[in-house]
C-alpha cells in the first residue's frame, strides 16, 4: 500500500472513530437542557398539585429543570394533543388523564391515537372523586339528594372538569341506573368547577380530593357520595357507590406520557426519574397533606390497564349511545 493511500486510510479510521465517539458520547447526555411538561388540567386542581410536586424531585433525579405549563380544555385532551405533536426527542412530556386515552377517542375525533401516539412513562396518581353540594343546601345525605332529583326532574345540574370526563359519564351511568334528569355543566378543570359550586352556579358536582379538600374542612361543602372504591379518611362516614349498591365505580389515573419514538434512553431516564419522584417521602408526606396517595405503576404495566379500560368504557359508550366510533 502506498503512503498516500496509507495516509488516507489512516485518516478515514480517525474520522469514524472521533465521530462514533461523539455519537456514543451525546447518546449518552440526555437530558442537556430543560424538558418541558405540559399539565392538561388547569392551575390548582389535582394532576397541577401531583405533577408539580412530582417534578420537584424529578429534575433533581434529571440533572435539568422540569418547566411545568398548564394547557387545559375539552376534557384534558388539548395538553395531551400538543404532547402528541411534539419532537419525540424526550424533551416534551405531559401529565395524562385516563379518559383522553380510553374514553373521549371514542367520542369524538382527535388528533392522536391512543395507543400509537405515546410512550407510556408511568402512572402516577389513582384519582379519587366524590359527589357533594354546598354546605348550606337543603340534602344532608345521597338519599336526601336522590329524592329530590327525582322529584324535580330536569332541575338539578351537575358540574363535571369537561365532557367525556369520568366524572361527566360517571353521572351520566350514575342518571341511567337510576332512571335520573340531570343536566351536565362541563368546567375547565376542577378548579372551577369547584368555583361554580360554590358560587351557585351548579346544584352539585363529582370531583376529586384535592379540588375539594379546604372548602369541605371549611365547612362549605357538604360530601354526599364517594365515587371511587374506597372511603375517604378525612370523612370516613360518607357511604360509596358499591355500599349503596352501584355495581360499578370511578375508576382512572394520572400518568406521565411522551410522544411515540422518544430514544429508549430518555424513556428509561425519565421513568426512573418520576419512580424515585412518587415513592420519595417527602412526596408522600406532602401528597398525604392534601389526602393524596402517589403510586408508581410502570409505563409497561400502565399500556396493558389503558387497553382493558379503553375495552371497559367502549362497552359502557355504547350502552349509553355515547360511542361514535
Amino acid at each position: 500500500m502506498g503512503t498516500k493511500k496509507l495516509i488516507l486510510l489512516v485518516w478515514l479510521v480517525s474520522i469514524f472513530t472521533f465521530v462514533a465517539f461523539i455519537n456514543a458520547t451525546e447518546a449518552g447526555t440526555y437530558p442537556t437542557k430543560p424538558i418541558k411538561l405540559i399539565i392538561n388540567f388547569a392551575a390548582g386542581g389535582t394532576s397541577d398539585f401531583q405533577a408539580r410536586l412530582l417534578i420537584e424531585k424529578a429534575e433533581k433525579v434529571l440533572g435539568q429543570p422540569i418547566v411545568a405549563i398548564n394547557k387545559i380544555g375539552a376534557g384534558g385532551t388539548i395538553g395531551v394533543s400538543e404532547v402528541a405533536r411534539a419532537k419525540p426527542d424526550g424533551y416534551t412530556i405531559g401529565t395524562c388523564n385516563m379518559p383522553s386515552l380510553c374514553i373521549i377517542p371514542q367520542m369524538r375525533k382527535l388528533p392522536y391515537d391512543p395507543f400509537k401516539s405515546f410512550t407510556h412513562i408511568c402512572a402516577a396518581l389513582p384519582y379519587e372523586y366524590a359527589i357533594m353540594v354546598r354546605a348550606d343546601a337543603p340534602w344532608k345525605t345521597w338519599d336526601d339528594f336522590l329524592k329530590y332529583i327525582k322529584e324535580h326532574p330536569g332541575t338539578v345540574t351537575y358540574g363535571s372538569v369537561g365532557t367525556g370526563t369520568t366524572n361527566h359519564l360517571t353521572m351520566v351511568r350514575i342518571g341511567k341506573t337510576l332512571g335520573l334528569n340531570w343536566v351536565h355543566v362541563p368546567f375547565k378543570g376542577g378548579t372551577k368547577e369547584t368555583a361554580a359550586l360554590l358560587g351557585g352556579h351548579v346544584t352539585c358536582i363529582n370531583n376529586t380530593k384535592v379540588s375539594v379538600v379546604s372548602p369541605v374542612r371549611a365547612g362549605k361543602i357538604r360530601l354526599l357520595l364517594i365515587t371511587s372504591k374506597k372511603r375517604w379518611k378525612f370523612a370516613p362516614e360518607v357511604p360509596t357507590m358499591l355500599e349503596k349498591g352501584f355495581d360499578f365505580y370511578q375508576e382512572s389515573y394520572m400518568s406521565i406520557i411522551a410522544p411515540a419514538g422518544i430514544p429508549e434512553e430518555a424513556r428509561e431516564k425519565l421513568e426512573r426519574a418520576f419512580k424515585i419522584a412518587i415513592n420519595d417521602p417527602d412526596v408522600i408526606k406532602k401528597s398525604a397533606k392534601m389526602y393524596l396517595s402517589p403510586e408508581y405503576m410502570s409505563g409497561k404495566q400502565y399500556s396493558e390497564v389503558v387497553k382493558r379500560l379503553y375495552k371497559e368504557w367502549g362497552l359502557v359508550l355504547k350502552e349509553l349511545g355515547l360511542k361514535k366510533f
